[in-house]
């Protein structure tokens, strides 16, 4: 929600007010929306909070609806009351880049499934290695200073020790990861950079009863480097940070 005041706030200033309504009515919806489901039990007490924030940002646009409906929670006029700030103690980007990666899961198996017309009995995932991750973050941090030539990413990656037995794998690997980090906002990837490697397997596990119940499926979670894992067709060994590998049964 803080972000939303925050790209609102400044489409507003810009006078992009298409933009502006576009992210105040639809994307804060769909936010609505990913919480219920994610939350099950939604707490009334935040409820109340996000809708008038939400009033707010919706009555330059929908003055008499937004007036209407303030009147049932707060006494005055919503349009004598102050814009919405934003509260950093609400912020916390690496809880946000854990829903993210819960959200990016949900997303991938959904089209998995619908181009597949599979009906899941069981759906595994593979999270990936921590040097996937040291190849990952590295690509971030080159991004920052313009475009990344892949063959001196691979030369630069080649010198440390911990990748040497990854060689092959590099080149590849990191082509998928330019491709993909060039399209990621700015923002997006310093957040990355700033919040660095974290446990995907057990954020993954602990949203299993989610992802069981939305897809109707059991729900194996395994690491790449996994001896024990699962996984006849090798999907594992194209696991990425923030996309972990999928296979369906």
């Amino acid at each position: 929600l803080q972000h939303r005041i925050l790209e609102v706030t400044e489409n507003l200033e810009e006078m992009k007010t298409r933009k502006a309504l576009e992210i105040a009515l639809f994307e804060i919806w769909n936010d609505f929306r990913w919480y219920m489901n994610r939350k099950g039990k939604i707490e009334a007490k935040i409820l109340k909070e996000v809708l008038k924030v939400w009033l707010k940002l919706l009555a330059p646009f929908a003055p008499h609806l937004s007036e209407e409906l303030w009147s049932y929670m707060e006494k005055g006029f919503i349009s004598l009351a102050e814009w919405p700030a934003i509260n950093e103690e609400y912020v916390d980007m690496l809880v946000e880049e854990q829903e993210n990666l819960i959200k990016g899961v949900y997303e991938d198996t959904l089209n998995i499934l619908k181009a597949t017309k599979i009906i899941p009995k069981k759906i595994f995932y593979y999270t990936a290695p921590s040097w996937k991750w040291i190849v990952y973050l590295k690509i971030l941090e080159k991004l920052r200073y313009g475009e990344v030539k892949l063959n001196e990413l691979v030369k630069e990656l080649a010198a440390k020790e911990v990748l040497k037995e990854h060689l092959k794998e590099i080149a590849k690997l990191a082509s998928r990861i330019i491709e993909e980090a060039s399209r990621m906002p700015e923002k997006r990837r310093e957040n990355r950079l700033e919040i660095k490697a974290f446990n995907e397997r057990k954020v993954i596990k602990e949203a299993k009863n989610f992802l069981r119940d939305r897809f109707k499926a059991q729900i194996m979670v395994y690491h790449e480097e996994d001896k024990e894992r699962y996984d006849p067709k090798r999907r594992a060994l194209v696991s990425m940070p923030y996309r972990p590998a999928i296979y369906i049964e």
